[in-house]
Parts: C-alpha cells; structure tokens; sequence
C-alpha cells in the first residue's frame, strides 16, 4: 500500500507541471546619436552689440551693423551626420515673428537674429539644418538692433534666444 501511495503522489506532481504555461520576455531599446559638445561645454552664449548710438535707430525699419558669430558644436559621436537647430523665443510684438523682444530698458527696438550664409532672419520657430563635418558643425549667425518704429531711446538690450539641437 505504501507504494501505490508514493506512485499516486508522484503522478500529481508531474500532471502540475506538465500544465505550465510559458511566457514570453520582450526585451526593447533604441540606439540614439548622442548629443555634440555645444561652444565647448557652455550653457550660454553671450553676443555683444556694443554701444549703439541712438541715431542709428531713429526712423522707422532702422537697424545697427550686424554682428558676426558662431555656434560651434564638437566631438559629434560617430553616426551623426547632421544637426537640426531650432530656435525659439519672445518675439517682438511691434517688429513681428521674425524679430525678439528686447528686455532691456531701451524702447522701440528688437533683435534681428541672421542666419550669415543666406541673410534670412532666424524668428520664433525657425530651423537651420547643417552637416556634421569630422565631428563638427558650426553655425554662422549676425544679431543686430532693430527699429520697426523708429524713435528708439537709449538704454540696455536683452533678450534671449533658446537654440534646440536635433541629432541626425
């Protein structure tokens, strides 16, 4: 009797695990291109227009002498082959969409933000597309005052301008 016991035992064990169900494990990721070095680890980039002499700005759709600068990305990671820029702030409510709001004390004056290779204004929203070139890019940009008014007073100009990067 003891041994019909112990066979009985035996066969319920192995009709349990013979009912297992199996599961499936789904493993998922995505590679990205890691982010270039943006002007050598700095957050901001200041760009100075140096004293403006109120004159210059006096009529109206008066503007100052552009100012020439880059944004330089490095040690862009292998695999990236361009970088998108989108650029974004307040824009000026009198100048328009494709001048920013100056925060500065000076009125009746915004900012122009020029894209140097073709001279088109960079406002709120737009984007410049450039190729990753041994491991750099460099975007050459103008900033200069405008008056759409005119009539502009002296005092200081601020504003600021975010660059969003996409990677390619």
């Amino acid at each position: 009797m003891k041994v019909k016991i112990l066979a009985g035992m035996l066969t319920a064990t192995l009709s349990f695990t013979l009912y297992a169900a199996d599961t499936n494990i789904n493993i998922t990721g995505k590679v990205v291109a890691m982010p270039c070095i943006v002007i050598g680890g700095n957050t901001n980039l200041d760009v100075d227009l140096g004293d403006i002499p109120a004159n210059l700005l006096q009529s109206p759709s008066s503007s100052s002498a552009e100012k020439p600068f880059t944004l330089d990305l490095t040690n862009c990671p292998a695999g990236t082959t361009s970088v998108v820029t989108r650029f974004t702030g307040t824009s000026d409510p009198v100048a328009g969409i494709n001048y920013y709001k100056n925060n500065g004390t000076a009125t009746n004056v915004a900012v122009a933000l020029i894209q140097a290779s073709t001279s088109n204004l960079k406002g709120t929203g737009t984007t410049i597309t450039q190729n990753v070139q041994s491991g750099s890019v460099t975007f050459a940009l103008k900033a200069k005052a405008y008056s759409s008014a005119g009539n502009t007073t002296p005092g200081t100009i601020n504003a600021t301008v975010v660059a969003a990067m996409t990677y390619n």
